[in-house]
């Protein structure tokens, strides 16, 4: 393995994510271990892989195939246990794709180890993993792992070294004003097609056509912020600023925050005010303790943000088409 950043792959604007395991430190038999998936048309990532993961993607119609890469908080066995094994089955596939994982400093060397022992099985297909440190960033790719996600990473306040994540598809050029174009003399056809992708175009005359000119705002790509597990922090809201969906922790309702805040978690409405905050679109509560109703801990979440979901294994959420960016 080596620590080593993807060229664009996904297509469609859109993003859908499925909650794959929502119980927090452990699984119970009606919530798995942490994990999330945020897809995209060809290609999707995992945040936290905890056990049970795989699994619970497969009963989700997500093919193991189109995975570029998993997304690793922290080192805690709820949010890292399924690894091991869902690197395992890739190898067993014959996977020869690279895949990338993510994660605090210190996770490489965890899987050199199980590698060393025989434990992890990848066979041919390289795992390029890359090491956080410090306060975060975009997001570095390992050059041979294909994808076109856009990550950006934020250190948060847990109990060891933590950090959260943004997922978002690329920006697109905006909407082509053809009225305009024609009457600038550009013909129908592969022309417009030029504009509309932002690139000038030389007419018959010699004339050259400027396509930014014609061009509306950009369109923003949609996107998704991460925040497991942590206390309520400025990284968050960094995380979530003007995000389409907001995932954040709600590890118990908010009677027991000073619970939560001893063992560096959140409540849900410390989750809906970080959100309202950054001016999240959505909210999507998750990471709840066995012992609190995840649609209580969501409604008192709403007199807060007015879109408050609590986060249910399977059940997907669909992130909206592009916006304009401000």
């Amino acid at each position: 393995m080596t620590s080593a950043p993807p060229p664009a792959r996904t297509s469609g604007v859109r993003l859908r994510i499925v909650p794959l395991g929502t119980s927090a430190g452990r699984p119970t038999l009606a919530r798995g271990a942490s994990a999330l998936a945020v897809v995209a048309e060809a290609a999707w990532v995992l945040c936290d892989c905890g056990e049970g993961a795989q699994l619970a993607a497969l009963r989700a119609g997500l093919s193991l195939s189109r995975l570029d890469a998993v997304l690793i908080t922290h080192l805690h066995g709820d949010h890292f246990n399924g690894l091991p094994g869902l690197l395992g089955t890739l190898g067993l596939e014959g996977r020869e794709r690279p895949i990338a994982v993510a994660g605090p400093r210190g996770i490489a060397a965890l899987l050199e180890t199980l590698a060393r022992a025989g434990s992890l099985g990848t066979g041919g297909m390289p795992v390029h993993v890359v090491e956080l440190d410090g306060t975060g960033g975009p997001l570095e790719w390992p050059a041979e792992t294909p994808s076109g996600f856009a990550v950006e990473t934020r250190g948060l306040a847990h109990r060891v070294p933590t950090y959260g994540y943004r997922v978002s598809l690329p920006d697109r050029p905006g909407t082509l004003d053809v009225e305009a174009a024609l009457a600038a003399g550009v013909p129908r056809g592969p022309m417009l097609a030029e504009l509309k992708a932002g690139r000038p175009v030389v007419l018959s005359d010699g004339r050259r056509v400027e396509g930014a000119g014609l061009l509306g705002p950009p369109q923003r790509g949609p996107s998704v912020a991460y925040a497991l597990d942590t206390v309520p922090c400025e990284a968050s809201v960094s995380l979530g600023r003007g995000a389409d969906v907001l995932v954040h922790e709600s590890t118990y309702e908010h009677a027991r925050a000073e619970l939560a805040h001893a063992r560096g978690h959140s409540t849900g409405v410390e989750a809906a005010r970080i959100a309202s905050e950054a001016g999240s679109g959505t909210l999507l509560l998750t990471h709840f303790s066995p012992s609190v109703d995840g649609e209580r801990v969501a409604d008192e979440a709403r007199a807060i943000h007015p879109r408050v979901v609590a986060a249910v294994d399977q059940q997907g959420v669909e992130v909206g088409a592009s916006v304009p960016s401000p």
